[in-house]
């Protein structure tokens, strides 16, 4: 369950959108000592570590009795990573081959014990890609925490080291993992793309519409987080898989902020705050293996993730219907003003 050290890890995951120094949590400090050799547009200064669009925190502390390297990939926050988080999210994790060369030297040296990786969205599927590199080797040890991950391009797989904390209204995650079935139905349905793309412009950093329907063509293959998953309460506090479905069909991205992640992190370390493991393997509860299909690419039960689907369109749709609405009031009351009706 939910621990300190997670909620540590979530607080370094929203720390690392930070360009400047910040407080970090109790126990860590920036790393500065890791064999590190720059190229073209990189930097590393007070543990960021900077690589053309793409940035890390990088810190050390104790992390389960080890002296441990813990590297916070940062998340989306600009118009490449939003084209990248719909296009093919991988493409950014070239960027740290710098730190990752530097990090597997310092551990391979004895420097640490442990590697933790952990992350806040695409900081998330970095930190999967990251640990579908790194298995365990004698004398370091990998694990990794990540925080509304939408997940990556993984090849089949599973993964016992990862957890996903997951906020269970979160719809970043749920359309990672069903980012091929979304495709699929938005390019049946040239209307609703274009509400979709409209939507996705105003909530992804930068991304236009016309830039949203460009990449529909590339929706062919779910987004996948290893691991097990530890679902957190949403708005409703019900972590049903009804309520689940309510939730995300709301499409509510403030569900997905860093700071909300951080916060109800710390809550449910510090409390007996309602939390569900959604275990990757070794189930047969119908509720957790429907929450796995929610959440998760791999879960088994199709009609859970063709009712979100059913949802989401429907939610696209009023939303369109009420901007409409909210248009012809408008126009109504000018109208009226101006004494044309």
């Amino acid at each position: 369950m939910t621990s300190a050290t997670d909620a540590a890890l979530a607080q370094l995951s929203l720390d690392a959108y930070s360009n400047v120094p910040v407080a970090l949590p109790a126990g860590f400090t920036p790393a500065t000592e890791l064999p590190l050799t720059l190229g073209a547009g990189e930097s590393f200064a007070g543990g960021l570590y900077q690589s053309a669009n793409s940035a890390a925190l990088v810190t050390e502390g104790v992390v389960d009795g080890k002296e441990s390297l813990v590297i916070a990939f940062r998340g989306s926050d600009d118009q490449v990573d939003s084209l990248n988080d719909l296009q093919d999210i991988n493409a950014g994790y070239p960027h740290f081959a710098s730190l990752i060369q530097a990090a597997d030297a310092a551990a391979a040296s004895g420097q640490y014990g442990q590697v933790v990786v952990t992350g806040h969205s695409l900081g998330g599927s970095l930190a999967q890609q990251f640990m579908a590199t790194h298995p365990d080797q004698a004398g370091v040890t990998y694990d990794a925490v990540t925080f509304g991950s939408p997940g990556a391009i993984l090849p089949p797989g599973e993964d016992a080291r990862i957890t996903n904390v997951v906020i269970a209204d979160d719809p970043a995650v749920a359309l990672g993992a069903h980012r091929a079935e979304i495709g699929e139905v938005l390019r049946s349905d040239p209307t609703l793309a274009s509400l979709a793309a409209e939507k996705a412009a105003q909530e992804l950093p930068g991304l236009t519409q016309d830039q949203a329907l460009a990449a529909l063509n590339s929706l062919t293959v779910n987004y996948e987080n290893r691991g097990d998953i530890v679902l957190l309460p949403g708005q409703s506090g019900d972590l049903s898989p009804a309520a689940g479905i309510a939730g995300l069909a709301r499409l509510d991205t403030g569900q997905h902020a860093p700071e909300l992640y951080a916060g109800s992190t710390a809550t449910a370390a510090a409390s007996a705050e309602p939390e569900l493991v959604v275990p990757e393997v070794g189930t047969t509860d119908p509720q957790l293996l429907a929450l796995r299909s929610l959440y998760d690419s791999d879960g088994p039960d199709g009609q859970v993730a063709q009712s979100l689907l059913e949802g989401w369109r429907q939610d696209v749709r009023a939303e369109a219907n009420d901007a409409f609405t909210g248009v012809r009031d408008q126009l109504a009351t000018l109208g009226h003003d101006l004494h044309l009706i």
